[in-house]
């Protein structure tokens, strides 16, 4: 049996403004190359952006044994730069302050019998902020996180028509990614590089044991017991943009999620979440959280809504809301010049609970105080 790769790539170009302006300084371009089975290699049309285009000529064939395995390697690279007013009339790219994230993923595929599949592989990261602090300089003491190595493994076994069982591990880390017109800019040189050397990017390793089990058509329930070790959260002070580290702790706990399709174009769903934070030095603080949730979806139509009622958190002081709505509305455009445009308005009111971030399976990334407070935001997403 023939093996198949998969091979993505995307470089996106972003901005955000607040008390400044933004250049479109980069332009980006997406592709995929792919080969099925039983096809032979051949050249794919890709596309790109109006800025350039590429090609790439053939895929080599490669021999394997006769189980279906499937090799998937990404690479993602984000920056964003920015410019005050004063220093409108110079565009020399060295003078702007920018964050970048350089991000990877390789993972492996492979079916073990005819009831269990493994799924193991790493990511790796890199963040970088220039000109974070006013008072440094564009090229000075930038803040850096990275770590070319986390490894994530999965073990998934069908045990019944309806059930399904998984156990895995992963390792991720969450580094700080603001500068320019967020971050801590107004610090003095000697504060600044205080922060440098004491400021930790936050890492998780997390062991779960999963059960999904479909209990009828129209309903699924889901259970997922983790362990693992949360050191130095990230996180932001009151209103604050300085990051800061909340500490360390041991977690231990369960979530427990339901969805119910009421009909193909409407569902709704329920998560209570419990876990047993132990807290490096200190003491053992349970968090609990009940979320209830719906989605409907028609046509170009989405719309989601939550209502969720938490703990406070066991690592971050001064946040005791007790009640938090979030919801959405996207619409989904026949496309402009023959791209698809979608329209959303979003409002966001996130947790800051240890074991929230913890219990999720996202790579690696990087951390804005915009993450951690409510927002009420329009936009626009262009698939050009």
């Amino acid at each position: 049996m023939k093996r198949g790769y998969a091979l993505f790539a995307l470089l996106a170009w972003a901005t955000q403004s607040a008390q400044a302006q933004s250049l479109p300084l980069e332009d980006g371009i997406r592709f995929s190359l792919q080969r099925h089975p039983g096809l032979s290699p051949r050249s794919r049309p890709l596309s790109a952006s109006p800025a350039f285009r590429a090609r790439m000529d053939t895929i080599d064939t490669v021999n394997a044994d006769d189980r279906d395995q499937d090799i998937l390697i990404g690479v993602q690279r984000t920056t964003q730069r920015f410019f005050e007013d004063s220093r409108a009339a110079s565009l020399d790219p060295h003078a702007l302050s920018r964050s970048r994230m350089t991000r990877y993923m390789i993972e492996d595929r492979l079916p073990v019998g005819e009831q269990a599949v493994v799924t193991f592989g790493w990511h790796g990261i890199k963040v970088s902020n220039r000109s974070a602090n006013v008072t440094v300089g564009p090229e000075s003491d930038r803040l850096r996180t990275r770590d070319w190595f986390l490894p994530r493994a999965t073990l998934a076994i069908q045990a019944g028509r309806d059930l399904r069982l998984s156990v895995g591990y992963a390792e991720k880390l969450r580094a700080y990614g603001d500068t320019g017109t967020n971050g801590p800019m107004g610090l003095t040189h000697d504060a600044y590089l205080s922060l440098r050397r004491t400021l930790k990017p936050e890492t998780q390793s997390r062991t779960q044991v999963r059960g999904d089990w479909s209990a009828t058509s129209a309903i699924d329930v889901s259970l997922a017991l983790m362990s693992g070790r949360l050191d130095d959260q990230l996180s932001f002070a009151g209103r604050g943009v300085l990051p800061i580290s909340s500490g360390s702790a041991r977690i231990e706990g369960a979530v427990l999620e339901a969805q119910h399709r009421l009909t193909p174009r409407l569902s709704w769903s329920v998560r209570y979440g419990d876990a047993r934070v132990h807290i490096s030095g200190g003491d053992m603080v349970r968090e609990r959280s009940l979320s209830v949730g719906s989605k409907w979806h028609s046509g170009p139509w989405s719309a989601a809504v939550s209502f969720a009622r938490n703990s406070a958190p066991a690592l971050v002081s001064g946040d005791r809301r007790a009640l938090r709505i979030a919801g959405g509305i996207d619409y989904a455009l026949a496309g402009i010049g023959g791209r698809p445009v979608t329209l959303s308005f979003h409002m966001t009111d996130p947790d800051r609970l240890a074991s929230t971030s913890f219990a999720r399976d996202d790579l690696s990334g990087p951390l804005r105080a915009s993450d951690q407070v409510r927002t009420v935001m329009a936009s626009a997403r262009f698939g050009w």
